[in-house]
């Protein structure tokens, strides 16, 4: 029988964030595992580099274990909510990366259904972000955004590069700096809830394995 997996990602330090970045040092803290109804999944934890050749590297890696769902997590500088991000833009990679590289072309060449689409200037997740927003801002104390602003770095590079593969399973959370406003026990614990609702969705439209 395959594995059940959730794959959770942060990114590790870059310009600003050199000492500790927020997203990892939240995803960190989740549980090894995460129970659904009757089954358990293992969450695997990833740190990556903040480079677009280790992006490249791993978004493969990830999606050949072939999870259940898969959350990117990033850190935002200028936020103090939580924000699930909608979509990624297919252009405007301009920015050099941790390591002072640049992509060779601005504009991302697709690999998965919308590969033949030259006008695709975005990919959107299907997952019902603003129906997780408003149920959690119901049920905890941390405030939930709907956001389309994923930027054009390297956030939004591995949010297009995961939602080329499989839109169905793919989300991207923005999270704020540490302690402004929420603890890193506070934004890990929002990151498992949205979890948890990700999954009642994929179940619902009998998308889990």
């Amino acid at each position: 029988m395959p594995e059940k997996i959730i794959i959770v990602t942060g990114f590790g330090p870059f310009v600003g964030h050199e000492e500790r970045n927020a997203s990892w040092e939240a995803v960190n803290l989740l549980p090894e595992v995460f129970l659904f109804r009757k089954d358990t999944y293992q969450i695997r934890k990833y740190k990556i580099p903040v480079t677009y050749e280790e992006v490249e590297r791993i978004v493969p890696l990830i999606w050949n274990q072939q999870p259940d769902l898969v959350v990117h997590v990033g850190v935002h500088g200028r936020i103090s909510t939580i924000n699930l991000e909608h979509c990624s833009y297919t252009s405007g990679y301009c920015k050099p990366d941790f390591a002072q590289r640049c992509l060779p072309c601005d504009k991302i060449t697709l690999s998965g259904k919308h590969a033949t689409d030259e006008g695709c200037v975005m990919l959107k997740t299907n997952l019902n972000i603003e129906r997780i927003a408003k149920e959690l801002n119901l049920e905890t104390n941390v405030e939930c955004c709907c956001s389309t602003n994923v930027g054009n770095y390297l956030c939004g590079y591995i949010y297009l590069k995961s939602l080329d593969v499989n839109p169905d399973r793919t989300l991207f959370i923005h999270v704020p700096k540490i302690d402004e406003p929420y603890s890193s026990e506070q934004t890990m614990a929002a990151i498992y809830n949205v979890i948890g609702k990700c999954m009642e969705q994929l179940s619902t439209e009998r998308k889990l394995s």
